[in-house]
């Protein structure tokens, strides 16, 4: 059986061909020995294995190493007893009992401290703490305020809990061993359990921050705490045996026993618990989005690498033992305590952003204040208060201030998983001896570019959501046009039309400054980058003339003002509405839809339709027998009612006048009215005009006047000559093409053949 166990034991590490480089030794607390037993443990040999030896001479030592191991688990009761002997102070093993015995009481008084100090903590502050109906701020400031307490309260355990013990077995230094031994694992323990008590939160559902049904954040905390107790006691049992002097072979043995146990629980506790933190992975987004495909990837295979992570995490870190070789330990509470770190570093951050950097404007609180102050606002200016109005009033605006900030809350919160995401890889790296500080090892500036590749992300979007927003704001008369409006109607604002531009020019900088300082930090000389980058530039400058020509004409074009976005321009050849601009061409949108795109640098002049005013001018031709006068004053009238009308008023800057009689032609006079709007709405209020002044004209008798042609035949006495009807339609055919010629839109041509 035994060597079963070892073949399989040799099989499985010649396949995982871990070596180690030599780092040095980081164990994690989660599942390593206290600090005597990383105090006692052998110096990792200098044999050329870190350096990368062949496999077969690691399998070799690895078999011989666990063959040793093995070989002393049979004299295992025996080499422990004479151990323990040859540090007794009388011959016996009394001073083992009598220092358990020391250590009990001690475990007990530190214990009782620690709950009188929690209770004074949870009655004298977590009492303020609203449990009903939390914010995420209040919930985290609850845990961590817990946190705290029981922080103290620990640290009240360990100093009774060490006065005590060293009072009574002071004098013999290894009973003296032994009990802060088991006191620094206890201690340990309770660490843990005050991060998981406040990152799980069994007790307080209200204040939970993780997506857990209480079932399973009980069921969790007790297993993880339940499991957390066994590894703690066996990697003491470990150390213990390690500072009092049991053979290595042993110690070797008890801790890749104590390491599978951990590794075994662990799996066990993933597997039993995986729909659970399924769903802690694969929880819904804010606003119920739909999960993506890599996020529904992890969902399926986590569970799978978990386990094939905790199998290698325990074959490494007993080959690592065996060979006595530096990062032994801890490998496979990694995970966990990565995901602790991360977990505690993230609600930290969130909650100096909830708390200082951006308050919640729509919290309870906020809403109710802005609810006093709108009450009070009322009060001072005389006026009944409705407090259900004002609380309506100031949810709406809360609302709309937190919409507001919300894109910068996301990315600050994004930045709090990145930083809290790179503390746990850090203490996963540094657990499995990875070196962060070398300065041989790429990693070693793998901070410095980490850093800067943060700060660079971080500023990209903090501006292109800064600049979005205002293009937003800026640009929303430009998207108000309809149908009626046909040429010239109001552009987007001066600022909205630059900000597309900035926007880009600075997004462009950051990237590529983030990016040479990054490089730089590689090892990369930029210099030469620098240098080539103004060669290429004076070329370009040299062989590409009409693009400079392009690029500041449209500088100058834009400094000055000239056309905006939104508005509609005519430059000689080409007319149209500015659809979009870049740094040397801008594109025009005819309004029968063709889309031409103009260099700056062709542009002569520009001819702007859109910009301040519009004057629309309308001729009517009305019959000789009409009042001019008459016609005059109904005209102003019609007018002033325009004026009034809630739709059109508002959108006239000058009202409807009449400049009377513009011209006389052979069959009628020419009536010509103007007014002035904002451009663009002229089409519309045409349209409302010409309908308006014909139905003035019909009710007040006024008649257009028709295009005539008269057609005289002489009237010779001695001419016997008498038209027929056929002949009088032929001769008033004969001048219709010249009606139809000089006819104007909407009026009817008659030809008189007499």
């Amino acid at each position: 059986m035994r060597r079963l166990f070892v073949l399989a034991f040799l099989a499985l590490a010649s396949l995982s061909g871990f070596t180690q480089k030599g780092h040095a030794q980081t164990d994690a607390p989660a599942a390593g020995p206290p600090a005597a037993a990383e105090a006692s443990a052998p110096a990792a040999p200098s044999d050329g294995l870190s350096a990368g030896g062949d496999h077969r001479v690691l399998v070799f030592k690895v078999r011989d190493a666990l063959g040793q191991a093995l070989q002393s688990l049979d004299v295992l009761p025996q080499l422990t007893t004479r151990a323990l002997l040859e540090r007794s102070p009388d011959g016996t093993l009394d001073w083992v009992w009598k220092t358990a015995v020391v250590l009990v009481l001690a475990i007990l008084a530190g214990t009782a401290v620690l709950r009188l100090v929690e209770r004074w903590g949870r009655l004298r502050f977590l009492r303020f703490y609203d449990a009903a109906t939390p914010e995420r701020a209040d919930r985290i400031a609850y845990l961590l305020s817990r946190a705290a307490i029981m922080a103290v309260a620990l640290a009240g355990f360990a100093v009774v809990a060490v006065v005590i013990a060293l009072a009574f077995v002071s004098g013999h230094p290894p009973s003296r061993v032994t009990a802060l031994v088991g006191l620094e694992a206890v201690a340990t323990f309770l660490l843990l359990r005050i991060v998981l008590l406040n990152v799980l939160a069994p007790g307080v559902s209200a204040q939970r921050m993780l997506r857990l049904e209480d079932r399973d954040a009980h069921g969790l905390y007790r297993s993880l705490i339940g499991l957390a107790a066994l590894s703690h006691a066996l990697f003491a049992l470990c150390g213990w045996m390690a500072a009092m002097g049991l053979d290595p072979n042993a110690h070797k043995l008890a801790l890749i026993v104590a390491t599978g146990v951990a590794c075994l629980l662990l799996s066990t506790v993933v597997v039993f618990y995986r729909k659970a933190l399924t769903g802690l992975i694969a929880a819904p987004q804010e606003g119920g989005t739909v999960l993506g495909a890599g996020h529904r990837v992890v969902t399926l295979v986590w569970l799978p690498l978990t386990l094939l992570y905790f199998a290698g995490a325990f074959l490494v870190s007993s080959v690592r033992v065996l060979l006595d070789l530096p990062a032994a330990l801890g490998l496979v509470g990694a995970p966990i305590m990565a995901l602790l770190i991360w977990a505690v570093g993230y609600g930290v951050l969130v909650l100096v952003i909830d708390k200082w950097l951006l308050p919640r404007l729509d919290s309870d609180s906020a809403q109710a204040q802005a609810a006093e102050d709108i009450a009070r606002a009322a009060v001072t200016q005389g006026e009944s208060v409705d407090e259900d109005a004002s609380l309506a009033q100031a949810r709406a605006e809360a609302m709309d201030a937190e919409g507001a900030r919300t894109p910068y809350r996301r990315l600050l919160e994004h930045g709090a998983a990145i930083l809290s995401l790179v503390a746990a890889a850090a203490f996963l790296f540094r657990t499995w001896g990875i070196p962060l500080t070398d300065d041989s090892f790429f990693l070693a500036n793998l901070f410095e570019i980490g850093l800067i590749l943060f700060l660079g992300y971080m500023a990209y979007e903090a501006v292109a959501i800064a600049i979005d927003r205002q293009i937003v704001l800026e640009g929303g008369g430009a998207d108000k046009k309809d149908d009626d409006h046909e040429i010239g109607g109001a552009g987007e604002s001066r600022l909205a039309t630059l900000l597309p531009i900035f926007r880009n020019f600075l997004l462009i900088s950051i990237v590529v400054i983030a990016g040479m300082i990054a490089l730089s930090q590689v090892g990369v000389n930029i210099a030469p980058l620098f240098a080539g980058a103004g060669v290429v530039g004076l070329a370009v400058g040299f062989g590409a003339q009409t693009l400079i020509r392009d690029i500041f004409s449209g500088a100058f074009f834009l400094v000055d003002d000239a056309f905006r976005k939104g508005e509609y321009i005519d430059i000689g050849d080409v007319k149209g509405t500015v659809e979009k601009i870049s740094i040397r061409s801008m594109q025009l949108r005819h309004h029968n839809g063709p889309l031409n795109t103009v260099p700056f640098g062709e542009i002569r002049f520009v001819k702007n339709f859109s910009r301040d005013w519009a004057v629309m001018k309308l001729a009517f031709r009305v019959t000789y027998d009409t009042d001019v006068e008459k016609m005059r004053k109904l005209i102003k009238k019609f007018g002033q009612e325009l004026l009034e009308h809630p739709d059109y008023g508002p959108k006239f800057l000058q009202p409807v006048k009449s400049q009377g009689v513009t011209a006389l032609e052979d069959s009628a006079m020419i009536v010509r009215v103007k007014f002035m709007t904002r451009p663009g709405d002229q089409f519309e209020l045409r349209k409302v005009v010409y309908a308006g002044i014909r139905d003035l004209c019909e009710r007040e008798g006024i008649h257009f006047a028709h295009r005539e042609v008269t057609v005289r035949v002489s009237q010779d006495p001695n001419d016997p000559r008498e038209f027929s009807e056929a002949e009088k339609k032929a001769i008033g055919g004969a001048v219709l093409p010249t009606l139809e010629d000089g006819q104007a839109p909407g009026t009817a041509a008659a030809a008189d053949g007499r």
